[in-house]
């Protein structure tokens, strides 16, 4: 089945939304050594201009968005999103991989658990929110993958909170 109406774009270092396959080149921060901190991508999934509209807002904030993408369900039917995500996943390897889902149980969610399936070394976080997608862009060059997946997930529990006056 085609995936041909799957969109997925990334955001630029203007800021500005690209509907590209390919990653800019940012010239923001590099680890210290590549050997101590591997490459980390992501891949930003959900319904309609949320991942679009996420990293284009975390890329404004922190401007270092090469190898992060934005991959929308907007006219894509399940198997179609599920083949576009294992292609894109595929496309950003060598390197360690987190997919950001807008919620638990959609379909980029489930597509995502199907790339964890064939891919079990990825990550797969749900209910993404814009502080995690912030911090990962911050410290995905300077904390070991295994250290920055809970600190993502406690990172985008601590932002969600009530304001009492």
């Amino acid at each position: 089945m085609s995936d041909a109406g799957c969109q997925k774009s990334e955001v630029g270092k203007s800021g500005t939304l690209n509907l590209n396959l390919r990653s800019k080149r940012s010239r923001a921060a590099k680890p210290a050594t590549a050997a101590d901190v591997p490459r980390v991508y992501a891949i930003v999934a959900g319904q309609g201009d949320l991942p679009g509209a996420l990293l284009a807002s975390a890329g404004a904030i922190v401007p270092d968005t090469e190898g992060v993408v934005a991959l929308s369900n907007l006219d894509c039917p399940i198997i179609g999103l599920g083949a576009k995500l294992e292609q894109t996943v595929s496309g950003l390897r060598p390197g360690n991989v987190v997919i950001f889902t807008d919620m638990f149980g959609t379909s980029c969610a489930n597509a995502g658990r199907e790339a964890k399936q064939r891919h079990p070394e990825i990550a797969v976080l749900c209910g993404t929110n814009l502080a995690m997608l912030v911090r990962f862009l911050y410290h995905r060059h300077k904390k070991p993958f295994a250290e920055l997946i809970p600190f993502l997930v406690e990172t985008g529990r601590t932002a969600v909170r009530t304001i009492e006056i």
